[in-house]
C-alpha cells in the first residue's frame, strides 16, 4: 500500500464552479450553534441574498439531505454519505483499522488515526475499547489541535516558521482552566513533543480526559497522521500510562511505515 504524492494544483478562477463551493459552505454553516437556520440566517451567515439562500436549502431538501418544515431547515443523516464516500475511497483509514484494533485489544484502550487540517485535527479512523471511555471522538470529529496529544504530534513535525506562523494565526481558546492558552509556552511545548517522538495531554479540552499519540510516517519520512489512546487521568498516573502505552504506539507505527 502506498500513498500517493500530493500536488499542488493552481486552478484557474474560470475553471470552478462557484455555485459547488458555495453549496458546501450552506452544508457546514449547519453546526452545534446553528442546528437550524431559516433562509435570512443562512443569508446572513454565508453572504448570499435571501433568495439564493432558501433556492440552496430547497434544493438540499429536494435530493434529501436538509428538511424543513416550511420556516426553518436542517440537515438529514443522508449527509453522511458525504464523508462515508472518503472513507470508503481512502485506502489508509480502512487500512489501519486492523492495526487500531490490535491496539485496542492489547491496551485495552480507544484508539484513533488523525490528521491535521488547518487549525484542526481530524478523526479519521477509530477503534472503541468495549466497556471503556467513549469521548464523542468519532470519525469525522473535528478539535482545535492545540487541544488534542493528536494535534500537537502533528503540529510538532511542522518546521519552526510554520508552527510561529500557526501560532499567529489561531485564536488558543480555554477549553478547560488547564488548557495552554500562552502562545511561547505552547510552542515549547511543541518543540519538546518534536525531539521526544510522543505527546501526551491531560485536561486540555476536557477536564479527567488524557491522550498519548506518535507519528505515524511514511518510508521516506513524510508525515502522514497520528496514531493515539484516549483514556481518564484517573485510570493510572500518568507515568504509568505512558510506560504502557508509548511502546505500543510506536511499535505499530513503526509497522505501518512499512506500509505507507
Amino acid at each position: 500500500m502506498t500513498k500517493p504524492e500530493l500536488l499542488e494544483v493552481e486552478v484557474a478562477k474560470r475553471d470552478l464552479i462557484e455555485g459547488l463551493i458555495k453549496g458546501i459552505d450552506v452544508i457546514t454553516a449547519f453546526n452545534d450553534d446553528t442546528v437550524r437556520l431559516t433562509a435570512s440566517e443562512l443569508a446572513e451567515k454565508v453572504a448570499l441574498s435571501r433568495s439564493a439562500a432558501r433556492r440552496y436549502l430547497l434544493t438540499l431538501v429536494h435530493i434529501g439531505l436538509a428538511a424543513t418544515d416550511g420556516r426553518s431547515f436542517w440537515l438529514t443523516p443522508k449527509v453522511l454519505n458525504l464523508g462515508r464516500s472518503y472513507l470508503d475511497s481512502a485506502r489508509l483509514p480502512r487500512a489501519i483499522v486492523p492495526f487500531l484494533q490490535r491496539l485496542t485489544l492489547q491496551l485495552h484502550e480507544s484508539t484513533n488515526y488523525s490528521v491535521l487540517e488547518g487549525h484542526d485535527v481530524v478523526y479519521v479512523s477509530r477503534v472503541n475499547a468495549p466497556q471503556q471511555l467513549t469521548t464523542g471522538f468519532e470519525p469525522g470529529t473535528r478539535l482545535p489541535a492545540y487541544t488534542s496529544t493528536a494535534g500537537r504530534v502533528l503540529l510538532s513535525a511542522l518546521p519552526d516558521d510554520e508552527l510561529r506562523t500557526y501560532l499567529e494565526g489561531v485564536e488558543l481558546i480555554a477549553y478547560t482552566h488547564l488548557t495552554v492558552v500562552d502562545k511561547d509556552q505552547l510552542f515549547r511545548e511543541l518543540v519538546s513533543i518534536r525531539e521526544d517522538g510522543f505527546c501526551i495531554t491531560e485536561n486540555q479540552y476536557e477536564i479527567g480526559l488524557r491522550g498519548i499519540s506518535v507519528p505515524i510516517k511514511s518510508r521516506r519520512g513524510a508525515l502522514i497522521g497520528a496514531l493515539s489512546v484516549s483514556m481518564m487521568t484517573s485510570s493510572c498516573s500518568k507515568a504509568e500510562a505512558a510506560a504502557r502505552c508509548v511502546p505500543a504506539l510506536q511499535a505499530t507505527a513503526n509497522t505501518l511505515m512499512l506500509w505507507v
